[in-house]
């Protein structure tokens, strides 16, 4: 096994590398390797792509009219790296990543809310993802409050459904199927699985709670097992000190060929569509020869960085990669990005953006009765990544068939379209411009300017050409640009 700090010694990963030079040197990585494969990298999107895309990727939702404009219409030559900086700055973007941390680690929790509330507070402080990784793996406490004992109580804590979500999680390899019986697909047994899971024998002993236990043995099926690394040599523990902080240090090392890999290869799929290898659970399964196009060198560099993940966050936006045009679909490792549908999440924060909404708690389309229940019929087309999302046309079928949107686009409701309508120093021209920019983050094109001119002049009243922007902006809203990330 070549570990993690091989390849650091190997490549020279320098925890001082800014996140520019981080994004160089993928580019140049990854142009090596499209170049041996014959691919054909595509162009670097235009700004309206750029924008739209970076807005719901790193904190959730699109921009606002205003900072659409702003950076629209800026000249500055380093416009893109100064944005990407400023959402990184933005408390969005600490929400938007631990909602997807605390799906990735609790995929079918339906109790996610403490462990997503701890783990916001953790990226508003940048703190290092190992260190997050160690605070959940010793925890203790109430498991029903935002702290990381919450993690317990999101995936069932038993020793079992532990052992799986960490395996998944923070290690991206799929231990249960090795529950049961040895894995069919991968190297793992049942004595992996189960001594695994035995340094979280006993987490459960008090009900509500999740508490240290000194047994390093666990019983399954009449069987005994002793609690064991996935690899590596066997634990050694001390007297005075947590098993599961002696996992800890195993688990969240450099040298893990897991752990760093995992985190950049669902970092990456999360802000480029598909990881850098075929799948994000299967790390186990791959080649040597997959793992060192980019993977394990990338791994290396992060765990350098101090498992830094804004560093890394933002090293990939400014890279060309990340910046590329995107297509319809394509594959792990390929030269071009996927375009995707937006998370339910997205839909419902871009919808509140667009429109301009009562703010609030209970206030918007997501609050309303059709809106829970198309929340939930979203929720539903979730795939078993956070962005392998089975939405599309259907999606954009539940909201244009309903009353969420239609409600919601009325001179009554939308702030947006009551100040656009109403503002007597706009020209119809530049009403239809701010309508576009807060649908689609963009200016519409000349034959869409036309086109939308027409409807709006159509009416001969001034009641008509105010109902006549509504239908405009609905038809914007309901359309499938609005519910794309390209």
């Amino acid at each position: 096994m070549l570990s993690l700090t091989v390849v650091m010694v190997v490549m020279g990963a320098n925890p001082k590398e800014s996140p520019a030079e981080l994004a160089a040197w993928i580019d140049a990585k990854l142009e090596t390797s499209w170049r041996a494969k014959g691919l054909a990298a595509r162009d670097v999107a235009g700004d309206e792509v750029f924008l739209r895309r970076v807005y719901l990727e790193l904190t959730g939702t699109i921009p606002s009219v205003a900072e659409a404009r702003d950076f629209l219409e800026s000249t500055s030559a380093n416009k893109r790296e100064l944005l990407v900086r400023t959402l990184l700055d933005d408390k969005r973007f600490a929400e938007h990543t631990a909602r997807q941390w605390a799906r990735t680690l609790a995929p079918a929790g339906n109790t996610r809310g403490p462990l997503e509330g701890w783990l916001r507070t953790e990226f508003r402080k940048n703190t290092p993802f190992d260190q997050i990784a160690r605070s959940v793996l010793t925890a203790t406490g109430d498991a029903n409050a935002s702290n990381p004992a919450s993690f317990y109580f999101a995936v069932g804590n038993t020793p079992e459904r532990v052992a799986e979500a960490v395996g998944r999680g923070l290690l991206g390899v799929r231990l249960g199927c090795a529950q049961c019986h040895n894995h069919p697909f991968a190297a793992w047994t049942q004595e992996d699985f189960w001594g695994l899971a035995a340094f979280f024998a006993g987490t459960s002993a008090a009900p509500g709670r999740v508490v240290d236990n000194a047994a390093v043995r666990i019983v399954a099926d009449g069987k005994e097992y002793a609690a064991k690394f996935l690899d590596g040599p066997a634990p050694k523990f001390e007297a005075g000190r947590s098993n599961r902080a002696v996992l800890a240090d195993w688990l969240a090392a450099p040298e893990n060929r897991f752990f760093a890999a995992n985190v950049v290869n669902r970092v990456w799929q999360d802000l480029c569509g598909t990881g850098l290898v075929a799948t994000v659970d299967d790390l186990d399964t791959l080649s040597p020869e997959a793992r060192k196009e980019i993977l394990d060198e990338l791994a290396a560099k992060f765990a350098a960085s101090g498992f830094n993940v804004r560093w890394l966050v933002e090293g990939i936006c400014l890279s060309k990669a990340y910046q590329r045009a995107s297509i319809a679909s394509t594959v792990a490792g390929s030269a071009q990005r996927p375009v995707r549908t937006l998370s339910p999440e997205q839909v419902f924060a871009s919808l509140d953006q667009s429109l301009g909404l009562k703010k609030g708690r209970g206030f918007g389309p997501k609050y309303t009765p059709e809106g829970r229940t198309l929340m939930a019929q979203l929720d539903a087309a979730r795939g078993s990544t956070p962005t392998d999302f089975k939405g599309g046309i259907p999606q954009a079928l539940l909201l244009m068939n309903g009353s969420v949107v239609t409600a919601a686009t009325t001179l009554e409701e939308s702030m947006t379209l009551r100040a656009v309508v109403d503002a007597p120093f706009l020209k119809d021209t530049e009403k239809l411009d701010t309508l576009y920019l807060a649908a689609y983050s963009r200016l519409p094109r000349q034959s869409e300017r036309e086109r939308m001119l027409k409807v709006v002049r159509a009416g001969g009243t001034t009641e008509s050409r105010r109902q006549a922007y509504a239908n405009v902006f609905w038809a914007l809203l309901n359309s499938p640009e609005f519910v794309l990330c390209p």
